[in-house]
């Protein structure tokens, strides 16, 4: 429903100066809601704000397609997107509180495999119901979020409180607590995994369109769908699989960044965009099936270990802006690609220097 806002801002009829304003206000909102999914844990327990989530999701989705005035729009869009940014926090302190540290890493992987598949279904039902205006689509969303919301009342747990919120993160009772810089280290190398893979996904799509009009659009799209099925196929086995968090973030890292070089300049053939997305997909992989565990196994712990996870997804976010930001002058209107090769390695090298720093307390979380 989110994607569909630019849309309807089309339809509406908006300047350019309007629809800025309103996608810039959008992804303030973002940054608001993770943000607030921290720090809400300190006084309310995951379960109520997932529940609050879906509500707030159900409420701004289904009147959002209605409204003619801008700042309607802008108004329920913020609260969908406010509801869609605490959900991304709360749902995995929710998982975390629920689970022991020992199967934190594979419940994980079952929560990306659910996501992944719930995006190849959202693909198809766009697919399918395009035709029929963006109306329909947003209140499916939105019915959904109801749905869930009746679903979870009877379902999610109810034995944490506001301050066993959170509880889940950290280290092993036994271990020592995770240091704050070791732990804004981490999410500093997150952040450039996003800036690298946002940067693809809204450069590459915009480059092959602009390579191959009419067709661009349509070759990445079926791509990602390709992707998207791969890592919901084997999110939960790449847990299993990759168990030395280090290498497997450092490997996911290399094959990451060499598909995205290999898309880039080899987008004029499809053959060597495939081979690309492929390299990308692997290393999507083993950065999923190990970063955002880390991740929340460095989190420092105490009262306000989830308001310092959300700052983490927060430095993420921040990276997936800055590559947006930066692929229209860097990938689709590029007339080469030296400064965006020379950008892709100069992010990575600060990477593996941040990562050769973290070994030592990466390689204990094995």
């Amino acid at each position: 429903g989110l994607s569909l806002i630019t849309i309807l801002l089309v339809d509406r009829g908006v300047s350019t100066g309007e629809g800025t304003f309103v996608l810039s206000m959008l992804k303030g909102t973002m940054l608001a809601g993770t943000l607030a999914g921290g720090a809400l844990t300190a006084r309310f327990s995951s379960r109520t704000l997932v529940l609050a989530a879906l509500l707030m999701s159900a409420a701004g989705l289904g009147f959002l397609p209605f409204q003619t005035s801008i700042w309607l729009i802008l108004l329920f869009g913020m609260l969908a997107q406010f509801s869609e940014a605490l959900m991304n926090v709360v749902q995995r302190l929710l998982l975390m509180d629920q689970v022991e540290h020992a199967h934190q890493k594979e419940a994980l992987g079952w929560m990306r495999m659910v996501n992944n598949f719930a995006q190849v279904f959202s693909f198809s039902v766009a697919a399918l119901g395009a035709r029929f205006g963006i109306t329909p689509l947003c209140l499916f969303d939105s019915a959904t979020s109801l749905g869930a919301f009746f679903l979870g009342r009877k379902i999610l747990p109810r034995r944490e409180g506001p301050a066993q919120s959170g509880r889940g993160l950290g280290g092993e009772p036994s271990g020592g607590v995770a240091s704050k810089w070791t732990f804004f280290r981490m999410a500093l190398v997150l952040m450039g995994w996003s800036f690298f893979y946002e940067l693809f996904l809204e450069g590459g799509a915009g480059r092959l369109e602009m390579l191959h009009p009419g067709e661009g659009l349509h070759r990445f799209s079926t791509m990602m769908i390709l992707n998207t099925i791969l890592c919901a196929a084997f999110a939960v086995q790449a847990t299993k699989l990759f168990r030395k968090p280090w290498i497997t973030i450092i490997g996911g890292m290399i094959l990451t960044v060499l598909g995205i070089l290999l898309a880039g300049w080899g987008m004029a053939s499809q053959l060597w965009v495939f081979g690309g997305m492929l390299l990308i997909t692997l290393g999507e992989l083993m950065v999923g099936s190990t970063a955002q565990y880390t991740l929340m196994r460095l989190t420092p712990g105490g009262a306000k270990g989830g308001f310092y996870y959300s700052l983490g997804i927060s430095l993420m976010q921040g990276g997936r802006i800055i590559g947006a930001a930066v692929a229209f002058p860097l990938l689709i209107h590029a007339s080469r690609l030296g400064p965006f090769t020379a950008l892709m390695i100069g992010v990575f090298a600060l990477q593996l220097a941040v990562l050769w720093s973290l070994r030592g307390e990466i390689g204990r979380l094995a």
